[in-house]
């Protein structure tokens, strides 16, 4: 049965004990707080593991800007670029540096690189919930219910609960995901770095 953010939200609650909505905007606190924080634990669940439905690539469009040092290319990056994951090297296996950056006008969000023809692989902001891989939905209703715990049931005791339920579901996607051909090692959720169990940069802990 295809999901939709209803029926997440509404999972999301019943991990919390809480009762069930019938739409975002029917004006309950349940609905209010799932209506809050549904895009933002949406797209930090998308960040947190390359998930194969929303791997995406694109040949990247050339700007024409001054491009600054020490970079060689600068290019725009596809307006569904949620997490711009890694640039294809057609010559071998090594990664190529790049960085993601504002434009000089702080508009937009711009890609620099040295490699010429820039082709990137990347995580889109999906937003259609029927496409949701069925271990994405799980992650995110538990990254849902720690985001609305406090607000819904006051217990900071279930809220760590469900946080330690959303690593568990990162490290089964981790697992399951590669079966179908994942061949990106992710970076450590958001979660997990603030926790120290990995290797990832400690600069941006995630806050329910």
């Amino acid at each position: 049965m295809a999901s939709s953010p209803v029926k997440i939200c509404n999972l999301a609650l019943s991990h919390l004990g809480a009762g069930a909505i019938a739409a975002l905007t029917e004006g309950s606190a349940e609905a209010n707080a799932c209506n809050l924080h549904y895009d933002t634990a949406r797209d930090a669940v998308l960040r947190d593991f390359p998930w194969n439905f929303a791997t995406k690539r694109a040949v990247l469009a050339a700007l024409s800007e001054t491009v600054p040092a020490p970079w060689s290319y600068l290019y725009a990056l596809p307006t569904d670029c949620l997490l711009a994951r890694e640039i294809v090297n057609t010559t071998g296996t090594t990664r190529i540096p790049f960085s993601v950056e504002s434009n000089s006008g702080g508009t937009a969000r711009i890609l620099l690189t040295d490699q010429a023809s820039a082709t990137l692989v990347y995580t889109a902001r999906v937003t259609e919930a029927a496409l949701f891989d069925p271990m994405f939905v799980e992650a995110l209703s538990w990254r849902l219910a720690a985001s609305i715990c406090m607000p819904i049931t006051r217990d900071r005791n279930i809220m760590q609960m469900a946080q330690t339920m959303y690593l568990n579901a990162i490290a089964q996607a981790q697992r399951a995901d590669g079966n179908e051909g994942q061949a990106d090692t992710p970076a450590d959720a958001d979660w997990i770095v603030a926790r120290g169990i990995g290797g990832g940069d400690t600069r941006y802990p995630w806050r329910p």
